[in-house]
């Protein structure tokens, strides 16, 4: 019994050790006037490893990027990009947060391409459709 009460003495104390990063919740792409495309993300909290904070994913007005990259549909390896762009901004809370990235040039008006948008590659990413 003694054993048990002192690995959960961490855990009641606050103080679980884990690592936890900005993902993606949300995210939708629009086409610009200019054909330059813009998306919209909402950020989460992911779990890299070990256990979650109590008090929540904050970022400690740390810088948060966001990225969008652009890749052919049948690209399953997302290893040729072919446009990207992405945008960095201190927040003070990850969860909840929205981020803009907007291409600084035109995008084609591709069906058969794809965007990944990506805070962490360690936790969520959302594949979305070119618009």
């Amino acid at each position: 019994m003694r054993r048990w009460l002192l690995l959960l003495l961490p855990l009641l104390a606050g103080c679980e050790p884990g690592l936890e990063a900005a993902g993606v919740l949300d995210a939708t792409a629009a086409r610009l006037e200019d054909d330059r495309v813009s998306v919209e993300v909402t950020l989460t909290c992911g779990l890299v490893y070990g256990m979650a904070r109590l008090e929540g994913c904050d970022a400690d007005g740390e810088r948060v990027c966001v990225s969008a990259t652009w890749y052919a549909a049948d690209d399953t390896a997302f290893a040729h990009p072919r446009h990207r762009a992405e945008s960095c901004q201190k927040v003070p809370d990850i969860i909840g947060t929205q981020v803009t990235v907007t291409t600084p040039d035109a995008v084609d008006r591709d069906p058969g391409l794809r965007i990944l948008v990506s805070a962490d590659p360690r936790v969520m990413n959302a594949v979305i459709p070119n618009p």
